[in-house]
């Protein structure tokens, strides 16, 4: 079903190409922002111009690869309305499989392209000692941070259970809220602060494990510093959840009568 997706993405080859650079432009757009203010301030709560681009490198590689996997479910929506997730569950094969590989965007390779430099850039700029220890704990700092997003896709995707239409939720929660860890989360009060950390965790995508690749110590963590190395375990809480919440609205839909 992956491949069928993909060649079908890639049937409209000017469509992909329109798209992927679209994407460029876009987070090249929001780079520029980021220089700027750098540039113009040197610093940002603290932040150099090159943890910065780690922190940016972080944030925007792990969105590709959470696109890649759970792209469809923004749009799951339309599965409701339409009454497709009937046709979904009279097959022999897991609702949720079937959706996640119905379309696998590949357009998210901007993501990997954009995030790739920034980390790259970031990591030579601020100077990151690269010890066998960061090396080995990168990818895991990347599945921990598809987990978080992905889990967050989840919950929201799962309200559609009980609402039918999420495409405000999806906007404000999977869109909108990305903005607000492209910068250090230390910049925010400190109500907002617990909440990116406790309640809606995006702070673990790339705030809190840049500590540690960047060596920044614990002067602007609200928490002990070993929080820095909790982004798999809360990526693992976070995707439990969502996926318990989608099993319960499994078990309470009932078609929109299509």
């Amino acid at each position: 079903m992956i491949i069928a997706s993909m060649r079908s993405r890639m049937e409209y080859k000017l469509s992909f190409i329109f798209m992927f650079f679209a994407l460029l432009v876009f987070y090249a757009g929001q780079v520029g922002v980021v220089v700027l203010i750098v540039t113009k301030f040197h610093h940002i709560a603290g932040w150099t111009l090159g943890e910065m681009a780690f922190l940016y490198g972080l944030l925007v590689f792990s969105q590709g690869l959470t696109a890649i996997l759970f792209y469809s479910l923004n749009d799951f929506e339309s599965y409701m309305i339409n009454g497709d997730f009937d046709r979904l569950l009279v097959r022999p094969l897991n609702p949720l499989g079937q959706i996640v590989s119905s379309k696998f965007e590949i357009a998210s390779m901007a993501h990997f392209l954009i995030g790739t430099t920034a980390l790259i850039f970031g990591a030579q700029k601020a100077g990151i000692d690269w010890t066998l220890g960061k090396v080995a704990y990168l990818p895991v700092v990347f599945i921990g941070a598809v987990l978080i997003q992905g889990g967050i896709r989840l919950a929201v995707s799962a309200v559609a259970f009980w609402t039918t239409r999420n495409s405000s939720l999806v906007h404000t929660v999977i869109y909108s809220s990305k903005e607000m860890i492209m910068y250090p989360v230390s910049i925010y009060k400190m109500w907002m602060q617990v909440f990116l950390t406790l309640v809606f965790p995006l702070a673990f995508v790339n705030f809190y494990p840049s500590h540690y690749f960047l060596n920044r110590g614990a002067g602007d963590l609200l928490f002990h510093p070993l929080i820095q190395y909790l982004t798999p375990l809360t990526g693992t809480i976070v995707f439990v959840f969502g996926y318990w919440l989608w099993n319960q609205g499994m078990v309470r839909y009932q078609s929109v009568g299509n």
